[in-house]
C-alpha cells in the first residue's frame, strides 16, 4: 500500500501544476488579444480620417490660390468622413477652385465654416455668396459632395462625369442651369403654398407653413407668395456672377438668418425649402420646368437628331457690343 502511494501521489500533484500552468497562459495569451483587438476593431471602423484631412489640406491649398479672375468655383458641404479624393482629381485636372464648407458639429480641418450648419447643404451655399459676394467667381457651381448622385440624369450618377459637358454658355443665357434635367420629382408642381394637405396641417409639417416661409425669405407680402411652385429637383445647379448679384448681399444674408433661427421646422426641413425655391432665388419663374430635351441640349449639348427627326437648337448668350454678328 505505502508503495503505490508513493507511486501514485505525484502524478496528480503534477496535473495539477500543469492545469495551473496551461490556465495561466491561456490567459496571458486571452489578455494580449484584447490588448490588441480594441486597437484593430479601431482602424476597421475609422474611414482613414488623417488620409481624408491630408485631402481637405491639398484641396485648401487650391482654395488659397484662388482670385476673382478665376471661372469656376465648385461650392459643396462636406464631413469628415467624406471621401473628396474625386473633387481633388477633378480640379487638379479642371483647374476649378473649391469651395469646402464644413458640416460637422466639431468643424473639420482645413474647411470653410458656414454661419450656420441648420439646413445641409443650403446653409453651406448660401455662406459662400455671403461670405465672397463682392469676389465671386464668373461661374459658381453648387454641388453634392458624394462621388455618385441620382440627382445626376446623363452621363451617369458621376457629377465628375457630368460637369466636363456642361455648357457654360447656356449659364450665361440663363443665369441659373440645373444640373438635371429629369422632371421627376418637381415637375410640373411640387408645392401649394396656399393649399397644404389636412395631414400637413395636422403634423404642423412645413408645408403648412410655406406662405409664411415665403415672406421671410423673401421679403415680400402674401400677395406674392405664388399658388403652384414646380422645379427640376434638387439642389445641384450652377450660376452665373451676374444672376448672384441681382441680389444684394442682405438678401442672402436674411434667408440664413432664418435657417438658423426657425422654429417651424428642423434641419433637414431647411434644406427641404430651398430645394424647392433655388431657381426663384436665382431669378427664374415659380414654375421652372423646361422640355427634358431642350434642357439637355442647353445645358449639355445634346441636341438630336430626336427620335422624331428633330433637331434642337442650344440656347446662347446675347452677343456683347463689340462682337460681330
Amino acid at each position: 500500500m505505502p508503495k503505490r502511494q508513493l507511486f501514485r501521489w505525484p502524478a496528480p500533484k503534477v496535473g495539477y501544476f500543469g492545469c495551473l500552468a496551461l490556465v495561466f497562459t491561456t490567459l496571458v495569451t486571452l489578455f494580449l488579444r484584447y490588448m490588441r483587438e480594441p486597437l484593430d476593431v479601431q482602424s476597421e471602423l475609422e474611414p482613414e480620417p488623417a488620409n481624408n484631412q491630408l485631402v481637405f489640406r491639398q484641396l485648401s491649398e487650391i482654395t488659397n490660390s484662388y482670385t476673382n479672375t478665376s471661372v469656376i468655383g465648385l461650392v459643396l458641404a462636406a464631413t469628415q468622413t467624406d471621401d473628396l479624393n474625386w473633387l481633388l482629381d477633378y480640379c487638379q485636372d479642371h483647374g476649378t477652385i473649391p469651395f469646402i464648407y464644413t458640416t460637422d458639429p466639431i468643424p473639420a480641418p482645413y474647411l470653410f465654416i458656414p454661419q450656420t450648419t441648420r439646413g445641409r447643404e443650403a446653409t453651406a451655399y448660401l455662406s459662400f455668396i455671403a461670405d465672397y459676394y463682392d469676389q465671386l467667381p464668373k461661374y459658381s457651381i453648387f454641388i453634392h459632395s458624394n462621388v455618385d448622385q441620382w440627382h445626376n440624369d446623363l452621363f451617369g450618377p458621376r457629377t465628375s462625369s457630368a460637369l466636363p459637358h456642361l455648357r457654360l454658355e447656356a449659364v450665361d443665357a440663363q443665369g441659373y442651369v440645373n444640373l438635371r434635367c429629369e422632371h421627376n420629382p418637381g415637375c410640373p408642381t411640387s408645392v401649394n403654398p396656399w393649399d397644404p394637405t389636412q395631414i400637413d396641417v395636422e403634423n404642423d409639417d412645413i408645408r403648412a407653413f410655406f406662405p409664411q416661409v415665403y415672406e421671410m425669405l423673401f421679403n415680400v407680402g402674401p400677395e406674392k407668395v405664388p399658388h403652384r411652385i414646380g422645379n427640376v429637383c434638387c439642389g445641384q445647379f450652377a450660376v452665373s456672377r451676374e444672376r448672384i448679384l441681382d441680389r444684394p448681399r442682405h438678401d442672402y444674408e436674411r434667408m440664413l438668418q432664418w435657417a438658423a433661427e426657425t422654429e417651424l421646422t428642423d434641419s433637414f426641413g431647411i434644406g427641404w425649402v430651398f430645394e424647392k425655391v433655388w431657381h426663384i432665388i436665382f431669378g427664374m419663374d415659380e414654375i421652372y420646368c423646361p422640355r427634358y430635351e431642350q434642357c439637355r441640349c442647353d445645358a449639355y449639348g445634346w441636341c438630336g437628331p430626336l427620335s422624331s427627326g428633330e433637331t434642337l437648337q442650344a440656347v446662347r448668350a446675347p452677343e456683347s457690343k463689340g462682337e460681330s454678328t
